[in-house]
Protein backbone atom coordinates (compact mmCIF):
# COMPACT_ATOMS: atom_id res chain seq x y z
CA UNK A 1 0.00 0.00 0.00
CA UNK A 2 3.04 2.50 0.93
CA UNK A 3 4.54 2.17 -3.13
CA UNK A 4 0.79 2.37 -4.33
CA UNK A 5 0.38 5.52 -2.41
CA UNK A 6 4.14 6.99 -3.66
CA UNK A 7 3.62 6.08 -7.44
CA UNK A 8 -0.01 8.10 -7.29
CA UNK A 9 1.72 11.01 -5.83
CA UNK A 10 4.95 11.20 -8.07
CA UNK A 11 1.99 11.09 -10.86
CA UNK A 12 0.09 13.77 -9.34
CA UNK A 13 3.41 15.77 -9.16
CA UNK A 14 4.38 15.17 -13.09
CA UNK A 15 0.81 15.94 -14.15
CA UNK A 16 1.14 19.49 -12.14
CA UNK A 17 4.64 19.89 -13.52
CA UNK A 18 6.72 19.74 -10.35
CA UNK A 19 9.69 17.90 -10.50
CA UNK A 20 12.87 18.52 -13.46
CA UNK A 21 11.52 16.48 -15.74
CA UNK A 22 12.16 17.15 -19.54
CA UNK A 23 8.33 17.73 -20.48
CA UNK A 24 7.75 20.11 -17.38
CA UNK A 25 8.30 24.06 -18.09
CA UNK A 26 11.32 25.33 -17.46
CA UNK A 27 12.11 27.36 -14.50
CA UNK A 28 12.75 31.19 -15.23
CA UNK A 29 16.41 32.32 -15.11
CA UNK A 30 16.59 36.00 -14.19
CA UNK A 31 19.98 37.04 -15.08
CA UNK A 32 21.37 40.50 -13.14
CA UNK A 33 22.95 43.28 -15.58
CA UNK A 34 26.23 42.47 -15.13
CA UNK A 35 26.95 41.93 -18.92
CA UNK A 36 26.44 43.43 -22.26
CA UNK A 37 23.37 42.64 -23.74
CA UNK A 38 23.02 43.15 -27.40
CA UNK A 39 20.23 44.07 -29.71
CA UNK A 40 21.21 43.81 -33.54
CA UNK A 41 24.76 43.06 -32.55
CA UNK A 42 24.80 46.21 -30.22
CA UNK A 43 25.85 46.31 -26.78
CA UNK A 44 22.63 48.26 -25.96
CA UNK A 45 21.65 47.79 -22.20
CA UNK A 46 19.56 45.10 -20.01
CA UNK A 47 15.70 46.23 -20.19
CA UNK A 48 14.16 46.74 -23.69
CA UNK A 49 10.80 47.98 -24.54
CA UNK A 50 9.14 47.64 -27.93
CA UNK A 51 6.32 49.83 -29.21
CA UNK A 52 5.43 52.50 -31.64
CA UNK A 53 6.64 55.58 -31.98
CA UNK A 54 4.14 58.33 -31.77
CA UNK A 55 6.10 61.40 -31.37
CA UNK A 56 9.62 62.90 -32.09
CA UNK A 57 10.21 65.94 -29.65
CA UNK A 58 13.65 67.27 -31.50
CA UNK A 59 16.56 64.80 -32.43
CA UNK A 60 17.39 63.01 -29.74
CA UNK A 61 14.21 62.44 -27.71
CA UNK A 62 10.66 60.97 -28.69
CA UNK A 63 7.71 59.16 -27.30
CA UNK A 64 7.03 55.37 -27.39
CA UNK A 65 3.59 53.74 -26.92
CA UNK A 66 3.84 50.12 -25.71
CA UNK A 67 0.50 48.13 -24.89
CA UNK A 68 -1.48 51.93 -24.51
CA UNK A 69 0.93 53.43 -22.16
CA UNK A 70 3.50 56.38 -23.32
CA UNK A 71 7.17 56.16 -22.36
CA UNK A 72 9.49 59.47 -22.99
CA UNK A 73 12.48 58.42 -25.17
CA UNK A 74 16.22 59.99 -24.88
CA UNK A 75 17.92 58.46 -27.24
CA UNK A 76 22.02 57.81 -25.50
CA UNK A 77 25.28 59.05 -26.44
CA UNK A 78 23.64 61.54 -28.25
CA UNK A 79 23.18 65.02 -28.13
CA UNK A 80 21.38 66.80 -31.08
CA UNK A 81 20.81 70.19 -31.61
CA UNK A 82 18.06 72.62 -30.20
CA UNK A 83 14.72 73.55 -32.02
CA UNK A 84 16.47 77.31 -32.01
CA UNK A 85 19.71 76.22 -32.82
CA UNK A 86 20.30 75.93 -36.55
CA UNK A 87 20.10 71.99 -37.90
CA UNK A 88 17.53 72.06 -35.26
CA UNK A 89 14.15 71.55 -36.96
CA UNK A 90 16.09 69.33 -39.58
CA UNK A 91 17.50 66.74 -36.78
CA UNK A 92 14.03 66.35 -36.17
CA UNK A 93 12.73 65.90 -38.96
CA UNK A 94 15.49 62.87 -39.66
CA UNK A 95 14.43 61.55 -36.53
CA UNK A 96 10.77 61.53 -37.40
CA UNK A 97 11.94 60.10 -41.27
CA UNK A 98 13.68 57.20 -39.27
CA UNK A 99 11.17 56.48 -36.44
CA UNK A 100 7.58 58.25 -36.94
CA UNK A 101 4.69 56.02 -37.04
CA UNK A 102 7.04 53.20 -36.76
CA UNK A 103 8.12 49.78 -34.37
CA UNK A 104 10.79 50.07 -32.66
CA UNK A 105 13.05 48.68 -29.81
CA UNK A 106 14.71 50.64 -26.93
CA UNK A 107 17.31 48.78 -25.35
CA UNK A 108 18.19 50.86 -21.60
CA UNK A 109 19.64 51.07 -18.17
CA UNK A 110 18.69 53.63 -16.42
CA UNK A 111 15.91 56.78 -16.58
CA UNK A 112 17.91 60.34 -16.52
CA UNK A 113 16.35 63.38 -13.93
CA UNK A 114 13.72 63.75 -15.97
CA UNK A 115 12.18 60.41 -15.32
CA UNK A 116 12.95 59.69 -19.71
CA UNK A 117 14.44 56.30 -20.37
CA UNK A 118 17.75 56.69 -21.89
CA UNK A 119 18.54 54.19 -24.42
CA UNK A 120 19.39 52.81 -27.66
CA UNK A 121 16.89 52.90 -30.52
CA UNK A 122 16.33 50.25 -33.05
CA UNK A 123 14.04 49.80 -35.72
CA UNK A 124 12.67 46.34 -37.30
CA UNK A 125 15.72 46.18 -39.43
CA UNK A 126 18.11 46.98 -37.48
CA UNK A 127 19.06 50.36 -38.07
CA UNK A 128 20.77 52.02 -34.98
CA UNK A 129 18.60 55.56 -34.96
CA UNK A 130 21.10 56.77 -32.36
CA UNK A 131 23.97 56.15 -34.35
CA UNK A 132 22.43 57.11 -37.81
CA UNK A 133 21.34 60.47 -36.23
CA UNK A 134 25.48 60.94 -35.78
CA UNK A 135 26.78 59.35 -39.05
CA UNK A 136 24.31 61.99 -40.82
CA UNK A 137 25.49 65.08 -38.81
CA UNK A 138 21.81 65.66 -37.43
CA UNK A 139 23.45 65.50 -33.78
CA UNK A 140 26.54 65.50 -31.63
CA UNK A 141 28.59 62.25 -30.10
CA UNK A 142 28.22 62.87 -26.45
CA UNK A 143 31.06 62.73 -25.16
CA UNK A 144 30.37 63.64 -21.12
CA UNK A 145 28.32 59.87 -21.22
CA UNK A 146 30.44 58.07 -23.17
CA UNK A 147 31.24 55.86 -20.23
CA UNK A 148 27.75 54.44 -19.97
CA UNK A 149 28.39 52.33 -23.37
CA UNK A 150 30.67 49.84 -24.41
CA UNK A 151 34.39 51.01 -25.78
CA UNK A 152 33.36 49.25 -29.53
CA UNK A 153 30.30 51.45 -28.97
CA UNK A 154 32.26 54.62 -28.07
CA UNK A 155 34.69 53.78 -31.32
CA UNK A 156 31.97 53.53 -33.36
CA UNK A 157 30.19 56.69 -32.57
CA UNK A 158 33.72 58.68 -32.86
CA UNK A 159 34.46 57.42 -36.27
CA UNK A 160 30.65 58.09 -37.34
CA UNK A 161 31.41 61.88 -36.18
CA UNK A 162 34.79 62.06 -37.65
CA UNK A 163 33.39 60.91 -41.12
CA UNK A 164 30.16 63.35 -40.56
CA UNK A 165 32.34 66.23 -40.37
CA UNK A 166 35.50 65.55 -42.93
CA UNK A 167 32.42 65.16 -45.56
CA UNK A 168 30.69 68.22 -43.87
CA UNK A 169 27.74 66.50 -43.59
CA UNK A 170 24.42 67.71 -41.57
CA UNK A 171 25.48 70.38 -38.92
CA UNK A 172 29.02 70.36 -39.64
CA UNK A 173 28.08 72.07 -43.15
CA UNK A 174 28.65 75.16 -40.65
CA UNK A 175 32.41 76.37 -40.00
CA UNK A 176 32.10 76.14 -36.45
CA UNK A 177 28.62 74.43 -35.10
CA UNK A 178 28.05 75.24 -31.50
CA UNK A 179 27.46 71.80 -29.45
CA UNK A 180 23.63 72.19 -27.70
CA UNK A 181 25.17 71.51 -24.37
CA UNK A 182 27.45 74.48 -24.55
CA UNK A 183 24.03 76.58 -26.06
CA UNK A 184 22.25 75.13 -23.02
CA UNK A 185 24.83 76.03 -20.22
CA UNK A 186 27.47 78.35 -21.39
CA UNK A 187 30.25 75.94 -20.58
CA UNK A 188 32.15 72.55 -21.86
CA UNK A 189 31.73 69.66 -19.69
CA UNK A 190 34.70 66.95 -18.91
CA UNK A 191 35.17 63.94 -20.64
CA UNK A 192 35.60 61.43 -18.41
CA UNK A 193 38.29 58.72 -18.52
CA UNK A 194 36.78 54.97 -19.35
CA UNK A 195 38.15 52.75 -16.69
CA UNK A 196 36.77 49.72 -18.35
CA UNK A 197 35.40 48.66 -22.27
CA UNK A 198 32.57 47.55 -20.77
CA UNK A 199 29.52 50.25 -20.45
CA UNK A 200 28.58 51.29 -17.30
CA UNK A 201 25.70 49.38 -17.02
CA UNK A 202 27.22 46.25 -16.91
CA UNK A 203 28.25 46.91 -13.17
CA UNK A 204 25.49 46.80 -10.54
CA UNK A 205 27.51 49.35 -8.62
CA UNK A 206 28.66 51.65 -11.55
CA UNK A 207 24.70 51.71 -12.40
CA UNK A 208 23.38 52.27 -9.40
CA UNK A 209 26.29 55.53 -9.68
CA UNK A 210 25.16 56.77 -12.66
CA UNK A 211 21.32 56.47 -12.14
CA UNK A 212 21.17 58.01 -8.94
CA UNK A 213 19.94 61.64 -8.37
CA UNK A 214 21.67 63.91 -5.74
CA UNK A 215 21.22 67.41 -4.83
CA UNK A 216 23.86 68.38 -7.32
CA UNK A 217 22.01 67.24 -10.72
CA UNK A 218 18.71 67.66 -9.61
CA UNK A 219 16.46 69.87 -10.79
CA UNK A 220 15.04 72.21 -8.44
CA UNK A 221 12.80 74.71 -8.81
CA UNK A 222 12.65 78.36 -8.13
CA UNK A 223 10.55 81.05 -8.76
CA UNK A 224 10.89 82.92 -12.34
CA UNK A 225 12.10 86.64 -12.99
CA UNK A 226 8.66 87.68 -14.13
CA UNK A 227 7.65 86.26 -11.24
CA UNK A 228 4.65 83.73 -12.52
CA UNK A 229 6.94 80.89 -14.58
CA UNK A 230 9.06 78.49 -12.40
CA UNK A 231 12.55 78.37 -13.77
CA UNK A 232 14.52 74.70 -13.67
CA UNK A 233 17.73 74.39 -13.11
CA UNK A 234 19.61 70.88 -15.31
CA UNK A 235 22.34 68.80 -13.93
CA UNK A 236 24.71 70.99 -15.85
CA UNK A 237 23.62 74.63 -14.61
CA UNK A 238 21.43 75.34 -17.51
CA UNK A 239 17.99 77.20 -16.79
CA UNK A 240 14.64 76.05 -18.35
CA UNK A 241 11.03 76.82 -17.97
CA UNK A 242 8.24 74.04 -19.03
CA UNK A 243 6.06 75.12 -22.15
CA UNK A 244 2.22 73.69 -21.62
CA UNK A 245 2.90 70.77 -23.47
CA UNK A 246 5.91 69.60 -21.08
CA UNK A 247 8.66 70.91 -23.35
CA UNK A 248 11.68 72.91 -21.60
CA UNK A 249 12.49 76.51 -22.71
CA UNK A 250 15.99 77.46 -22.88
CA UNK A 251 16.54 81.31 -21.84
CA UNK A 252 12.64 81.54 -20.43
CA UNK A 253 13.85 82.41 -16.81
Amino acid sequence: MKNILILVFASVLAGCGGGDGANGPATPVVTPPTSAATVCGIEAGPKLLQGAVTAVHDGDTLTLSVAGVSHKVRLDSIDAPELAQPFGYVSQSALSTSVLGKSVKVAYAQTDQYDRIVGAVFTDNCQYVNLSQVATGMAWFYKAYQCEVSATVRQQFTQAQDQAVESRSGLWVQNDPEAPWFYRNGTEPVTPTCKSDLPAWASTTALAAVGATTAANSSTPVPGANGTAICYTGPRGGTYTLTATGSKNYGGC
